[in-house]
């Protein structure tokens, strides 16, 4: 238990450090993501007590995500870019669903069941901002080619940091209103991250209360 603690304060550190510094670092942003993606990647795999079978999926799964995520800082490449997003949605998917089962399955509410339940909040976030990336490449590349799916302000090209900021915004229905989702995909999934981050919190949050109760009974 002392191990899952740690790693999931490890796994907490890095996502913090993914979401609030590393936008600061603008001109070297995208190292720094990458350095963090990478820790948060294997982070994640050891920051539950995962079976045998889930390790053998999330271990080749981590390491080939990690893999495609440094390839594209050598290799500028479309095709690239859409394999590194999608291994790591794909990842992110399979760890935040875990996480989510271990929560539900769990018979008391300890302090690594609440540092669970944060770091699957953020990493929802971050799993936003994946896919809100991906559709915005899509419909810049293939849809309507130079025009972007997702309008920021300003005329520079978007950052991790940016699609980070907008999906936190989205999941927690916030919404400034600063950056537009264009197109319909972009729209689409504006649309489910406000969703799955409302079901989030409310079903997490309602788990954890009758968990605390019934242990507080007995």
């Amino acid at each position: 238990m002392k191990n899952l603690a740690r790693n999931n304060v490890i796994l907490l550190v890095c996502l913090m450090a993914l979401i609030f510094l590393a936008p600061l670092f603008v001109k070297q942003s995208s190292l720094i993501a990458d350095i963090l993606r990478t820790a948060i990647f294997f982070s994640g795999i050891f920051s539950l007590d995962f079976s045998a079978k889930s390790l053998k999926i999330l271990l080749p799964l981590g390491t080939a995500t990690a893999a495609t995520t440094w390839l594209g800082r050598f290799i500028s490449m479309n095709a690239v870019f859409l394999l590194d997003h999608l291994t790591t949605f794909l990842f992110l998917v399979a760890i935040v669903v875990l996480m989510i089962r271990h929560i539900a399955r769990s018979s008391n509410v300890t302090p690594t069941i609440i540092l669970s339940s944060i770091n699957g909040y953020l990493l929802l976030g971050v799993l936003g901002s994946v896919l809100l990336a991906i559709a915005d490449k899509l419909h810049y590349d293939f849809v309507a080619v130079g025009s972007p799916g997702i309008q920021f302000p300003g005329a520079a090209t978007p950052q991790f940091g940016d699609f980070i900021y907008f999906s936190f915004v989205t999941l927690s229905t916030l919404g400034y209103g600063d950056i537009t989702p264009v197109s319909h995909l972009s729209r689409s999934l504006t649309i489910l991250i406000a969703i799955a981050g409302q079901m989030y919190v409310t079903i997490l949050i309602a788990m954890l209360v009758g968990k605390y109760l019934s242990g507080y009974k007995r």
